[in-house]
């Protein structure tokens, strides 16, 4: 086996991951010697694996502090990721008719295992006050309304719910509402956006200052419409997307006799004597 693999993969790449998994954690950066506790490699190890992240901008150091952060390179690959997510195509018309009923910050989160990432938010223009939940934020299902609207809406046996000593939170109404459990003064209500085959995929909402959202629940309905109209959207999707497939497929059938796009059969004359 390759001295830089593991298993069926890179050890070597593996290890790079960890180290920028690391720096995400701190946006003002780490040392060689906290990335080195954080992550149990070898500081030999971790200056070779710098240097290359820093060569691809992956990774940055500053002079200064000797702290490294991430690159800028990765704001290219984020984006990338977020525009070509369907969920984030079929929920931003939705997302943006949210925001002018309500006037106030309206987030999409995925969910990536037990955490969910936020990958898009629209907003008005002109709000003074700024709240944390910005696209690229990564936090745990058990924190904030997008989060619990997702784990409240795991199926038993989802191997997410380990990860929390807590029971998953109840959604009876279908949102979940939550305050001051990432950033204080700030209060959120989510509702979950599902697969066509019915697993949780991310959740939708509000995300606004306490002051300026006292009743944060009222806005649930409209919030669960949003995310059941996103679910319907990905399902239609789904199916246009399976119809076609299954098209082309009986078109390739019948390519041999003339019946497939593209080979048709062309009538043969007689010929005349």
């Amino acid at each position: 086996m390759d001295a830089g693999s593991s298993g069926g993969g890179s050890r070597t790449l593996s290890r790079g991951l960890t180290v920028l998994s690391a720096l995400g954690t701190d946006p003002e950066g780490l040392t060689v010697a906290q990335l080195a506790d954080r992550t149990g490699l070898d500081r030999a190890v971790l200056y070779r694996l710098l240097t290359t992240l820093c060569e691809e901008g992956l990774a940055v150091r500053d002079n200064d502090s000797l702290r490294f952060r991430l690159g800028v390179a990765l704001v290219a690959l984020g984006a990338g990721a977020a525009r070509g997510l369907p969920v984030r195509r079929h929920a931003r018309p939705g997302m943006r008719a949210l925001m002018e009923q309500c006037r106030e910050a309206v987030c999409l989160a995925v969910r990536d295992r037990d955490h969910a990432v936020v990958v898009d938010r629209v907003e008005p223009p002109g709000r003074s006050a700024r709240i944390g939940y910005h696209v690229g934020l990564r936090h745990p299902l058990d924190r904030g309304a997008h989060g619990k609207a997702v784990l409240g809406s795991l199926e038993d046996g989802d191997p997410a719910l380990a990860a929390f000593e807590s029971a998953s939170p109840e959604l009876p109404n279908g949102y979940a509402v939550a305050e001051g459990d990432l950033e204080g003064g700030i209060v959120g209500v989510a509702a979950p956006i599902r697969e066509a085959d019915g697993t949780v995929a991310a959740s939708v909402g509000i995300v606004a200052p306490a002051t300026r959202l006292p009743d944060a629940g009222a806005l649930g309905p409209s919030v669960r419409a949003l995310a059941d109209e996103v679910s319907r959207r990905l399902a239609d999707g789904e199916s246009r997307a399976g119809s076609a497939a299954r098209r082309t497929e009986h078109a390739g059938d019948g390519a041999g006799d003339g019946r497939g796009t593209g080979n048709a059969a062309v009538p043969v004359r007689p010929r005349q004597t």
